[in-house]
């Protein structure tokens, strides 16, 4: 008798799942033909994707290997077991999980950049160019962190911010703008959603403890603060979406702002740790009516550091 995973590797759709991990790889769900690895940097279509006995498969032709869609998700830097639990939910119709890329063989810089095009690459690179102090006014950092987490300006003065995954990769781009109307906020990669930003070195230390809070900037702030003691996972906003398949095993504590978006926003993320099974701890405000950048701007790093670790005291 099979087991579920083998099930699930028997019938899923790879193009499909493919393209919903990469939407930039060109493939099509039910479709057969070629697309980039765009795990590894692919710039032209080399990945065939195929079917045979009428499971799905694919072929490397620049590297040479093949395999299944397990094999193929250990490749583009899973575990196996978060490649077996994307199967098993994305088999039985739910979302497919989150990505992460590994840091092995890769400087920092690329690893960061390990999910972009490169084009994408090419205009991150020219907006860390330009990074000055006036970009990052009022956000309680220095233009060494700013740069540490690779913070760039656009030609139109904007602050540019790469979204880092779990495991270092900038995973979309995201612009603050300097003259907002509408919006404060757009995306500068359509095509990948909000996803959260979360503090370099994340995937390695599983047992610091975590602050999920309301703000990528914020989070940013907050880490510098703390020096290690914690990680940090930014939030785009109170209707970001927690990425709790990262956080199960490790202590967390949510925060977001002292106005009604966010307490509705902490009641919500309540609801979901009990469903998703991770235990988490509500901090209390600031103080003040003051965000994490506010608090750093005003009163500095190290106060806002003493701050955060009373509240999880």
């Amino acid at each position: 008798m099979k087991d579920t995973l083998t099930r699930c590797i028997e019938t899923i759709d790879l193009p499909a799942l493919v393209a919903e991990l990469w939407p930039e790889s060109g493939a099509r769900p039910g479709r057969a033909g070629v697309c980039r690895a765009v795990w590894r940097g692919d710039t032209h279509p080399s990945l065939s994707l195929f079917q045979a006995r009428g499971m799905w498969f694919w072929k490397d032709h620049a590297t040479g290997e093949s395999g299944n869609a397990f094999h193929l998700l250990l490749k583009s830097g899973m575990s196996k077991e978060e490649a077996a639990e994307l199967l098993k939910a994305r088999a039985g119709g739910g979302a497919a999980l989150p990505i992460q890329r590994p840091l092995s063989g890769q400087t920092a810089d690329a690893a960061r950049q390990a999910g972009l095009t490169p084009r994408e690459q090419h205009a991150l690179a020219a907006a860390q160019q330009r990074l000055d102090e006036a970009a990052i006014a009022g956000r309680g950092i220095t233009l060494e962190q700013a740069r540490r987490v690779g913070l760039g300006k656009s030609r139109q003065g904007d602050l540019v911010i790469p979204i880092l995954g779990p495991t270092g990769e900038a995973q979309a781009i995201k612009a603050r703008l300097k003259n907002p109307q509408d919006f404060r906020y757009r995306y500068l990669t359509p095509g990948r959603g909000a996803p959260a930003w979360f503090s370099p070195g994340f995937a390695r230390r599983p047992e610091r403890p975590v602050i999920v809070m309301e703000g990528e900037l914020n989070a940013i702030t907050s880490w510098f603060a703390l020096k290690g003691r914690a990680d940090l996972v930014g939030l785009p906003g109170v209707e970001g979406a927690v990425p709790w398949n990262y956080l199960k095993g490790r202590r967390v504590y949510l925060y977001a702002d002292e106005d009604e978006g966010g307490r509705n926003a902490v009641r919500r993320w309540c609801e979901e740790s009990r469903v998703q099974g991770v235990a988490i701890f509500v901090l209390a405000s600031l103080g003040g009516g003051m965000d994490a950048c506010e608090y750093a701007a005003r009163w500095g790093q190290a106060a806002l550091a003493e701050r955060l670790m009373e509240l999880m005291g």
